[in-house]
């Protein structure tokens, strides 16, 4: 009798020395969208049946990930500026205009965070540092102390909850941190009962919303 492999692909990352296998093609997808650009051009997949790994950025892969072209240019052309124009124009100086930068705040922050002190430890091979969070959300954590260099690639995040539940997640860094790094994200890959469990609890609290 034969099965079939629902799990069958694999992804290797150089560029964050991590490589993830018995993968569904959801997972691969997931995975991959949390990549950055310069990690999917460097980064390999590889299908079982396949004799080697390909580039995740090769066309053997792009109906599989949703890869698409550059469409930087798919745009029409910008309206020229008419300086004949009746109309006044500040051309000189540049507004900001807080409309975006509201927008902006939307999309970092997608999830509200919660400021909670919870007992923390992350976990990278043998090595263990421990902390605690200064605010929570289901996208993420911010801890109190920085993170050490060693911190990086994916990683086990433990939150410790006192007389309460433990919840595990496998975490990265945010992007756009400074030399010091205190915030994670929750990567995809987290079993989706850990992040359920952690999700209904967090629901089930009453953290002041952090700014």
């Amino acid at each position: 009798m034969f099965f079939f492999n629902r799990r069958p692909w694999a992804i290797h990352n150089p560029l964050k020395s991590w490589t993830f296998s018995e993968l569904s093609l959801r997972e691969c997808k997931i995975l991959v969208a949390s990549m950055s650009d310069a990690e999917t051009k460097v980064s390999w997949a590889h299908l079982k049946g396949w004799p080697e790994w390909l580039p995740l950025s090769g066309e053997p892969c792009h109906h599989l990930f949703g890869y698409c072209e550059d469409e930087k240019n798919s745009l029409p052309a910008i309206p020229e500026l008419n300086l004949n124009d009746d109309r006044d124009h500040d051309i000189t100086q540049v507004h900001t205009d807080p409309g975006v930068a509201k927008f902006r705040e939307y999309i970092v922050r997608k999830y509200p965070r919660y400021s909670v002190r919870i007992p923390s430890e992350i976990l990278v091979g043998n090595q263990t540092f421990k902390t605690q969070t200064l605010n929570v959300s289901e996208g993420g954590f911010f801890f109190e102390n920085p993170l050490p260099d060693w911190v990086a690639g994916y990683f086990t995040v433990t939150l410790k909850v006192v007389d309460g539940p433990s919840f595990e997640f496998t975490c990265f860094l945010a992007e756009d941190q400074k030399k010091e790094k205190y915030r994670t994200e929750i990567a995809p890959i987290t079993k989706e009962q850990d992040f359920e469990a952690f999700k209904k609890w967090l629901e089930n609290q009453i953290f002041p919303v952090s700014e």
